[in-house]
Order: structure tokens, then sequence, then C-alpha cells
């Protein structure tokens, strides 16, 4: 028997981490609690994938018709890197939220470029034009941007 962490991810968003004992055949004996929340999260999220690690090595967890869950075949390099790729489909509230500031970032430097663009410009042409009127419309942008990534982080009252 050896100690392992399961790590279960959801299209929402949801990453549920727990450890679990791995049995010498290769069952997985699960927590009650952790039992009862896989089976309510069953019916209302669509789960991406399952998987557990045992002395650093992450393997694919396999669902019996049982009910119960064996440790499945190894993850290849190509799933391991897949499955992190996948983090950036569905953020959780703090990324979103950091990707909003950096968003409201970039816009406040966009702005503060097109000013400077507009103070240090001696001779107005086209390009000049064209590169302000580009500089402000990023800058508003990457403000709605801003505010997109912090329209589904709920915050509590303060």
């Amino acid at each position: 028997m050896k100690v392992a962490v399961l790590e279960v991810r959801y299209s929402g968003g949801l990453d549920l981490t727990d450890h679990v004992v791995v049995q010498t055949s290769s069952r997985l004996s699960l927590s009650p609690r952790l039992s009862a929340l896989l089976g309510i999260l069953e019916k209302s999220e669509r789960q991406i994938s399952m998987r557990v690690e045992v002395d650093g090595v992450s393997y694919r967890v396999e669902r019996k018709q049982d009910g119960e869950y064996v440790v499945g075949a190894r993850l290849s390099l190509g799933e391991r890197w897949l499955s992190r790729l996948r983090l950036f489909e569905a953020p959780t509230e703090s990324q979103r939220r950091l990707n909003g500031q950096f968003a409201h970032l970039l816009s406040a430097w966009a702005l503060i470029g097109a000013g400077y663009l507009v103070h240090a410009t001696k001779a107005w042409d086209l390009r000049v034009i064209i590169e302000t009127v580009l500089l402000c419309f990023t800058s508003l942008t990457l403000f709605v941007v801003g505010h997109i990534c912090f329209s589904d982080v709920h915050r509590s009252n303060r």
C-alpha cells in the first residue's frame, strides 16, 4: 500500500486534489468524503481528466463498472503537456483576476505611449496619426478585456 496524490480536473475549472491509498492490486481507496464529492460532481460537471501520482510518476485512473477506481497506464509526455495546456482553457478565479490586472496594466501603457507620441511629435503625418489611433484603440480594447476578466470573479462582501 502506498499513499498517492489523486488529481481530478473538471471543465468548469474545478481541480480536486486529495490523498488516496493505492492497494497492491492497483485499486484506489478513496476517503468517504472524496467518494461522495465525486458522485455529486459526476452529475453536474464534465470531468476532463483523472490521474494519480505515485512516487513521482503520473498514471491514468480508470473507473470500473462496479464503481471502483484502479490505476491505469502511465501518462505519456504528450498527455502531461496537454493537461498543462488545458489550464488555459478554464482558468481559476485568481488566474482570471491576474489576467485582468495584466490587461489593465497593458492598457495603461498603451495610453501612456499614445500620450508620449502626441507630446513628442513635431511634424504630424499620416503614420503618426495611425499609430496614435491604434495605441488608443489597443488601450481601450485591453481595458475592456480586463473588465471581462473581472466580471466572472465573485468577490466576498468586505
